[in-house]
């Protein structure tokens, strides 16, 4: 009998060193305070990116028939008399959505031309290609 309770103190004896050893080492180290702590303001909240072109929007020169994005891509449907002004209206399109989107597509069209037709021009923008015009129609 007293072997059973020399080895259940030794035991209770071993659980608690281990359960010191534990507390010990998990307690957190405490930063001392500093006296010079410096007061960070944080910045305003950026404003919001302007919003894509909307189907029926009227630019000077030419309107926006269709848009639609899916899958950090953007096509644009516009509807031109001057569709050699192709890379001007490319670039008021995708200037605003360059950080939003990895490819925007620009289909310039000319007024009362059916959405069957081949479009005058495509406008094909990336961040690693930039830029690249396709005529069609001349």
């Amino acid at each position: 009998m007293a072997r059973v309770i020399l080895f259940g103190a030794v035991w209770i004896a071993l659980l608690a060193a281990i359960a010191a050893v534990v507390r010990v080492g998990s307690l957190p180290e405490v930063p001392l305070p500093s006296r010079n702590v410096p007061v960070v303001t944080p910045a305003p909240p950026p404003s919001p990116p302007p919003p894509p072109p909307r189907a029926g929007a009227r630019y000077p020169g030419w309107t926006v028939t269709r848009a639609y994005a899916a899958h950090y891509m953007m096509v644009v449907e516009v509807e031109t008399d001057r569709t050699i002004d192709a890379s001007g209206i490319a670039a008021q399109v995708v200037e605003p959505l360059k950080g939003r989107y990895d490819e925007v597509l620009i289909y310039i069209r000319e007024p009362g031309q059916r959405p069957d037709d081949l479009p005058a021009r495509r406008i094909q923008w990336t961040p690693r290609s930039g830029y690249v015009e396709t005529v069609y129609k001349r």
